[in-house]
Order: C-alpha cells, then sequence, then structure tokens
C-alpha cells in the first residue's frame, strides 16, 4: 500500500535540516534567521543556487535564488523546483553554491569527492556540483561531523577538516572562512562551517 501524503511529506522533509524553519517562519511577521543564514545572505553576490538544504528558508530573504532538492515535495510547494524537473539552465553556471547540512554528504567519502564526482545516494542522483559553478565561484557548505566518516580515536574533527581542505587545495579549491564548534553546537546548520573558493575547477566534463 502506498503511503499516504502525509507519511510522504514527512519522509521526504527528514533529511532537509531547514526546512522546519521556513514553515516556523510562514507563521511569523518578522522572520526568524540565525547567523550562518545571515552569513550566507550577506556575504553572496551574483546568482546563487542552494541545493539539497531546504532552501526555501533563504528565498524568504533571497527572493531570486533557485531552491533545488532531489525529489518533488509530496505537498504542492511553489519556488523550488527538482533535478528532474529543474527549469534551471545549469549550461548558464552560478557565482554562488550553497548546501546546509545536505545529507547526500555522507555517502562520499570526502567533500571533493561529494563536488566532483556524480554518484547515487538515498536521495537519488548526485550530479557533479562543480559543474553548476562559474570560476571564479563560491560554496557556501555546512554540515555536521556526524556525516564524515573518519577515524575518531586518531584523529580529531580539527584534523579531519584540515586534511579535507588541503585535499580540495590540490584542485584549486580554497577555504575563505571555516567554522569549527561542538558537533551539538548547530544542529540545523551543522556545526562545520565552510566557505570554499573555486578559482579553477577539476574533472568538470563528469
Amino acid at each position: 500500500m502506498k503511503p499516504n501524503r502525509t507519511v510522504r511529506y514527512k519522509m521526504w522533509k527528514q533529511s532537509l535540516y531547514k526546512w522546519d524553519s521556513w514553515i516556523q517562519n510562514r507563521h511569523r511577521q518578522k522572520k526568524h534567521c540565525d547567523p550562518w543564514s545571515k552569513f550566507i545572505i550577506k556575504d553572496c553576490i551574483g546568482t546563487t543556487v542552494v541545493f539539497n538544504s531546504g532552501g526555501m528558508f533563504l528565498k524568504d530573504f533571497m527572493p531570486d535564488i533557485h531552491v533545488i532538492e532531489f525529489a518533488q515535495c509530496p505537498v504542492n510547494v511553489a519556488g523550488m523546483s527538482t533535478l528532474a524537473n529543474s527549469t534551471v539552465n545549469f549550461g548558464t553556471k552560478f557565482d554562488n553554491l550553497v548546501m546546509i547540512n545536505p545529507l547526500s554528504l555522507k555517502y562520499n567519502s570526502s567533500i571533493l569527492d561529494f563536488l566532483i564526482n556524480p554518484g547515487i545516494c538515498r536521495a537519488g542522483n548526485k550530479p557533479n556540483l562543480l559543474n553548476w559553478l562559474k570560476e571564479p565561484g563560491k560554496i557556501y557548505l555546512s554540515f555536521s561531523d556526524w556525516h564524515m566518516y573518519y577515524d575518531r580515536l586518531q584523529f580529531s574533527v580539527h584534523d579531519m577538516v584540515a586534511t579535507q581542505i588541503k585535499e580540495l587545495k590540490q584542485y584549486g579549491i580554497s577555504c575563505e572562512h571555516l567554522e569549527i564548534t561542538n558537533v551539538n553546537s548547530d544542529v540545523e546548520n551543522g556545526n562545520i562551517k565552510l566557505v570554499l573558493f573555486v578559482k579553477t575547477s577539476y574533472n568538470r566534463n563528469n
């Protein structure tokens, strides 16, 4: 038996960490905006796409952004699209790519692997995300270290992130901004916050 729409909706939004905050803001005259979202809103210049994040939250503050999720919301919500039915021309590159706690990250061996290699994850088929960006371009990526696989007995979170940044730098992606806090400090956005500057990208033809 096919699950009813309410069940499908709850399953759909489960991995989109900003979605519930967007729902809460719909009923507020004065919209709430957390510090990390404020940072992104203030820092983004040019065209912006938000992917796999519950990005409708940011659309309240940045109405011209493109919000793209893996799958269609079971409840009709205007203002966003999916990879399958997007009206966005991905041949037209964006200045900024925003991903807030994207659960699809956990299915990759590293941040670099996540950005450049297409692959299948629980939500669907993930494309080469770097192909969406202009050169130069910026990536605003935050995530929980729960979503990264590494030897926690041998390495600290700071060690793991330093290794990730070193690998990214080898492929023309530098880190402009870094925040690392306790894993429980920001469950919604993630305790690791990065702004990556893509000067020259690698493997764009995937």
